[in-house]
């Protein structure tokens, strides 16, 4: 099929680049993979060109670009197929050069397969080896930078009427991972578009002094905000005063009088045995509902079901998601409850994090009531919430204040000749640690492991509290990877001595992720998520670890 690269294939090629480096929305990306189609058709020499995405709430695959003709575009765009449809296309055996080439005949095709390939009884099949037939397949996987599936990408109706060789398949796998570019480009921009905004929504439901607000006026703000600004349908701060059962003291979604809330019928007492280590996610808590429902011996089920399900690994299928209220003395005074998510997906961690400072700002307005001043209650500028560059309660730089120190040290970078390095650290078994010890005890167990990283880093690096128990270092002037993983090592060690509290004596080891730039352009987002992502590896191969991010496994 292949032939020597062409002036209007070569200009395809290169409007294909710049439309997926110019990927910032779904309206950009619809127009990328155009281009990219078109490419792909100018390079094979093929009359016809699918795009299939993955959608994860649904862990399947939906045709969203056909370049050909009508015909094909009517009976492809907007069908979708699953998995199992596909799985006989991508064996090893249909390997060639990165792309898959099913010849016809190789595969029986399933029943349900009819949307994979477009059919045309009405042209011959060619006994010739080298001729393509009506049934061939030629296919390549798009996958994200860690591996992960993002799409397929089939051709079919070669001009020419012969079967691919190499150069073809080379072509197609080049194009395909322009797709995936282009497809990943605009969900990291989605995200970050949601996650900018989710802060702003925080910000301004944090900003008002605790004096000029009313506590029904923060609640309602933060179930609205938790609403709007996370994506979830449904959201309830549900309160048990006095010891009695649960009941909605504000709701975004739900109404107040849901027959839900009188159906769970649950105290504080009841709720807790969810409130376990198994099922913390940054401080929120997870539950799949035929878990919560055994724990809480709801024999034949409850009423609360969710309405917006997905299926597969990745998707909301009717779980439970609470972030748990609880006093300055730690003592639980109620939760926020939400479900129903728009994306029909679990939350990722970010959103976690997001879902558990907006819970802050309920529990603050509880903790101190209607008309207590910030300073006043909490003892004057350890209350501050957000708006500071300092962490509340270890008086350490802020997630606000090391953005914008990560953001500047890469900028210094670029014309230097060190690096910077940066640090996520993880205390392994910090809840665990909290849970026997108490929560005034967890938080003076936080005082002291933030102290000694500070101390024993040089006056030029900052470290900050991330969220929890975790904690980001900014090593700045950095010589190279070994020079990071010195510190991370000195630190994971410094960690693990054993910190005298007034209730005992505790010892929590650290998980510790390291990432340094690769190239010029990584931006602070990129290098904090390759940290976190390499920290998680440090757990995964047993706690109390170090690793370093791998450019190009595990980076964003």
């Amino acid at each position: 099929m292949s032939e020597t690269t062409s002036k209007p294939e070569a200009a395809a090629l290169l409007a294909a680049l710049g439309a997926a480096r110019a990927v910032r929305t779904r309206e950009d990306l619809a127009d990328a993979l155009d281009r990219i189609a078109d490419a792909i058709g100018q390079a094979l020499r093929c009359r016809t060109v699918v795009i299939n995405l993955h959608r994860p709430a649904w862990d399947d695959f939906e045709v969203v670009t056909v370049r050909g003709p009508d015909e094909a575009r009517r009976a492809l765009l907007g069908q979708a197929s699953t998995w199992e449809q596909w799985a006989p296309y991508l064996s090893n055996r249909f390997t060639r050069s990165g792309a898959h080439h099913v010849p016809a005949g190789a595969v029986a095709l399933p029943a349900t397969a009819d949307g994979l390939v477009l059919h045309r009884p009405e042209a011959p099949p060619s006994a010739a080896p080298d001729r393509w037939d009506p049934d061939d397949l030629l296919l390549a996987v798009m996958r994200r930078a860690n591996g992960d599936v993002l799409g397929i990408v089939s051709v079919d109706e070669p001009l020419d009427g012969s079967r691919p060789d190499d150069e073809d398949c080379d072509r197609l796998v080049t194009l395909a991972a322009l797709a995936a570019l282009a497809a990943e480009r605009a969900v990291e921009c989605e995200r970050d578009a949601r996650h900018r905004a989710a802060l702003e929504r925080l910000v301004e439901v944090a900003r008002p002094p605790l004096a000029e607000r009313t506590r029904g006026g923060v609640l309602d703000a933060v179930c609205s905000g938790v609403r709007e600004a996370l994506g979830f349908g449904r959201v309830a701060v549900l309160l048990a005063e006095n010891g009695g059962l649960l009941r909605p003291a504000a709701t975004a979604g739900w109404t107040m009088h849901d027959p839900v809330f009188a159906h769970l019928a649950l105290t504080l007492t009841q709720l807790e045995p969810l409130l376990s280590l198994v099922h913390e996610r940054q401080g929120c808590y997870l539950l799949e509902r035929e878990d919560a429902e055994a724990i809480l011996g709801m024999e034949g089920g409850s009423v609360y079901r969710s309405r917006t399900n997905g299926s597969g690994p990745y998707a909301w299928q009717r779980h439970w998601l609470i972030a748990p209220l609880r006093d300055g003395a730690g003592d639980l005074r109620g939760v926020v409850w939400v479900d129903d998510p728009v994306d029909r997906l679990l939350p990722a961690r970010e959103w976690l994090q997001l879902l558990r400072l907006f819970a802050d700002q309920a529990a603050l307005a509880l903790d101190f009531g209607a008309g207590a001043g910030v300073a006043a209650a909490a003892g004057g500028p350890a209350g501050v919430v957000l708006g500071a560059e300092q962490d509340a309660l270890t008086g350490l730089a802020n997630r606000t204040k090391l953005a914008d120190r990560l953001r500047h040290a890469l900028q210094r970078v670029k014309r230097a000749e060190t690096t910077v390095a940066v640090l996520f650290i993880d205390l392994d078994n910090f809840q665990q640690a909290n849970d026997t010890l108490g929560h005034a005890a967890g938080d003076e167990l936080l005082r002291i492991s933030a102290a000694r990283i500070d101390e024993d880093l040089r006056p030029g690096d900052t470290v900050a509290r991330f969220g929890g128990d975790e904690f980001v270092v900014l090593c700045e002037d950095v010589g190279s990877p070994e020079d990071a993983m010195d510190v991370a090592e000195r630190l994971r060690v410094l960690l693990a001595e054993p910190i005298p509290l007034a209730t005992g004596v505790a010892q929590v080891t650290a998980s510790i992720g390291v990432a340094l730039p690769d190239r010029p352009d990584r931006s602070a987002e990129a290098l904090l998520q390759a940290a976190d992502r390499a920290m998680y590896e440090a757990k995964a191969a047993g706690r109390d670890a170090a690793r370093l991010a791998t450019p190009g496994a595990g980076w964003p």
